[in-house]
Order: C-alpha cells, then structure tokens, then sequence
C-alpha cells in the first residue's frame, strides 16, 4: 500500500508520460505489422505490459485460430483490442472474455454490433467466436459514441484486404486517443479521415510503413490528475510538462469556475498553483463524450470539491458505478451524498484527515493519492497495484514536487 503524508508546499516540474489509452491500441495494432514501429513514448505501467505478454503468448500458441482464451486475458479490458490482430492473421478469434474494471457495467454489445456490420459472425458456445465471414457494409452507424468499438472497428478496416470500396462510419467518438490510432494506422499505409462531425471514412489500402517510428501522444488524463494535485495541496505551485495543453479546455472550464490559478506557458506546458484555495467556489461537475468532460477526471475533481465552498453537484452521464471513491472520501472526513449511480453531492470545504482507504478503481486511485496529500495526519492507500495500471512512476514524480509518500507492506 502507499503511505502518504499531508503535503503542502508542493514546487517543482511533473513530467506527463504517454497516453494509456492512446499506447493500449497502438501496442495492439502494431503487432498486427510484426513489431515493425518503434513507438516513442510508450507508458511504463502493468496494462501496457499485460497487452504485450498476452498478444506474445497468444501468437505463439494458435494454429487454426487466434487464440484468446488464457486467464490473462480477464486480467484487463483492453484485451478486446487484440481481436482484430487475430481476424487479420487468423480469420478467426476465440476468446474469453476482457475484466479487470470495477466502474459498473459496461456492455459490449456496441463492440459487437461494430464488428458484426464490419463482415465478423459472432458465436457463443465455450468461448465467444469472432470469425471473418463478408465484407463490411458501405455505411456503418456505430450504436453510441464507444471508444473502443471504434478502435478495434478502424484497425481490422485498415487491414482488412477483402473490400474495394469506401466505408463510412457514423456516431465515432472522436477522443485524442482516438486521433492518435487513427494517425499510426495512416502511417502504417491505411487511408483514414477523421471528420469533426463525429463520421469517419476508410478508404481501401495497402500496407506500407511511411515512417519507422511513431509517438504515443500525452497522457491528457495524467496531466488532470496532477493539475488537481498543484491545485489541491495546501501553498503550492507546479508545473505541468510535456502535456498538450488543448486537450484539456473542459478542465480549464471547470477550473475557472472554482477559481484555481493556472496558466498556460506553451502548448505544451501549464503551470498551476492553491494560492486562492480558501476562495474555492462550489461546481457542478458533469461528464461528456469528449471534447467535453472527461469521465476519467470526474473522481479527481470530486475529490478536488471537497475543498470548495457549500454544494458541488456531480454528475457521471458515461457510467453507472464511478461513485466507489466517493464512499472512501468518507472514511477521511468528506460530506457526501450519493443521490443515484449517477448524480452525488459533496459537501465544502472540509478538513480530510487521514485514514484507510482502498483504490477500488484505476481513477479511484488518482483520486485517493490526491486526498491523501491534502488530508492532515497520514492516509493509507490499499489495493496499489490499480494504480500502477495507469499511472506510470506515480510515486518518484509525487516525490519530485515535495510529495511524502512512501511504499509499505499491508
């Protein structure tokens, strides 16, 4: 577990590593080209290794299919993005079924839809069956505005050699992680456009590496997290690095509102400070489909809250159980109401004071390594290994800006 002490007077510079989300279908995709990009700022953390492992062993043992359906493959959601690699070389995928979340349900049926108007047959009997049976139809309406539907729907079209015509794909969530596949795929020779009206057009191609090495953008979530840390600890400033500050405009939303001080250096650095944390003013914090609100920030600025002052409302629009934080805020000292699974209040300012708290989720764990630097006395943060999901050398950059945290055995 961590053991975190309250810190004020936080100063120094975080550096921002690559993008999780962006790193997990790009890592996917270039298997499918045998390994041949060298990505540049792929993240250190245990999801991005659990990929790699998976995909190795996977290649190494299947024969008449791709074969998925190792235990480690429940170990992390994003072990869906592999299917499309074993529809490309195998023309047929067995697996198990992903895990590893906590945040509520979180169906695949858009996952599925995606892949079936994409010519994939879909089958139930031991294990699920995806299996390359036709040819993808011309105009595709995605069922919602799903992330990883469109990344596995994209990167089998990119490789996929069995259409002569354009497809068109409406409702496509168009996230910078999104973006960012969508740029390694066109390296990689596919023909994609990324329109702003959410529609999407792949053109057939073939496969021809432009460049040999590609960068893995940002961790825009990351930099949130540590925007609310400069803004959070008591007498701070800090500065944020190797972001890309336009990725963020919902958070710099949100932040006026508050009253935090911040201020863009360059495009790619901000520089934030608590200064005027005892004019903290109440916000409503409502989730969106990007460009909006990032649901992955919404337990951070929950967290954040509980130092404003009177009513912050939340509201999570994406998913229902992303309120597990909230129930551990409490055990520090947090005014909290959880009015349904997706609407809770929180009650400020209060004074945390430290306590046991558990990491229930990847963002639950953002969350409670920020309360346990603003909560007084010394707060235990249990179930670490979440964190080191998502957050790649978490605790040598907390200790970098003044952050006394530390490792301990539970």
């Amino acid at each position: 577990m961590y053991k975190i002490s309250y810190s004020p007077n936080l100063k120094g510079e975080v550096q921002i590593s690559g993008s999780k989300n962006a790193a997990l279908p790009i890592v996917a995709a270039n298997y499918i080209l045998d390994n041949q990009v060298k990505l540049i700022n792929k993240p250190n953390i245990k999801d991005i290794a659990a990929m790699e492992e998976l995909a190795t062993e996977s290649l190494a043992i299947s024969k008449e299919f791709f074969d998925l359906t190792s235990e480690k493959a429940t170990k992390f959601r994003a072990s869906i993005l592999l299917i499309p690699l074993g529809l490309i070389k195998y023309g047929k995928v067995k697996f198990i079924g992903s895990g590893g979340c906590a945040i509520g349900k979180r169906p695949l049926d858009m996952f599925d839809d995606a892949l079936i108007k994409a010519g994939i047959t879909i089958t139930n009997d031991e294990f699920k069956t995806f299996e390359v049976t036709g040819q993808p139809k011309k105009n595709i309406m995605l069922q919602g505005f799903s992330v990883t539907a469109v990344e596995a729907l994209i990167t089998y079209l990119a490789f996929a050699n069995n259409f002569d015509y354009e497809v068109n794909i409406y409702q496509v969530a168009i996230e910078p992680h999104v973006r960012n596949l969508i740029e390694f795929l066109n390296n990689a020779g596919a023909d994609i456009t990324l329109n702003v009206d959410h529609t999407l057009v792949v053109k057939p191609s073939k496969i021809k590496i432009k460049e040999s090495e590609f960068t893995i953008i940002a961790d825009y979530i990351e930099a949130g997290t540590y925007f609310a840390i400069g803004a959070g600890a008591d007498n701070s400033e800090i500065t944020i690095k190797g972001c890309h500050v336009d990725e963020l405009s919902a958070l710099y939303s949100v932040a006026d509102r508050i009253g935090i001080n911040f201020k863009i250096i360059d495009k790619y650095t901000i520089v934030v400070n608590s200064f005027n944390k005892k004019n903290y003013q109440a916000v409503k914090v409502e989730t969106r489909i990007y460009p909006g609100f990032p649901t992955d920030l919404q337990s951070i600025f929950g967290t954040l809250v509980t130092q404003c002052k009177w009513i912050s409302k939340i509201f999570e629009t994406l998913y229902e159980g992303r309120f597990a934080y909230l129930n551990e805020l409490e055990n520090l000292g947090a005014k909290i109401e959880i009015l349904n699974p997706y609407q809770a209040i929180v009650v400020g300012p209060t004074t945390l004071k430290g306590g046991y708290v558990s990491s229930r989720d990847l963002r639950c764990g953002g969350a409670m390594m920020l309360a346990g630097v603003m909560a007084k006395g010394t707060t235990y943060v249990m179930n670490e290994d979440i964190i080191a999901r998502w957050y790649d050398d978490i605790e040598h950059k907390l200790k970098a800006i003044g952050v006394t945290v530390e490792k301990v055995e539970g």
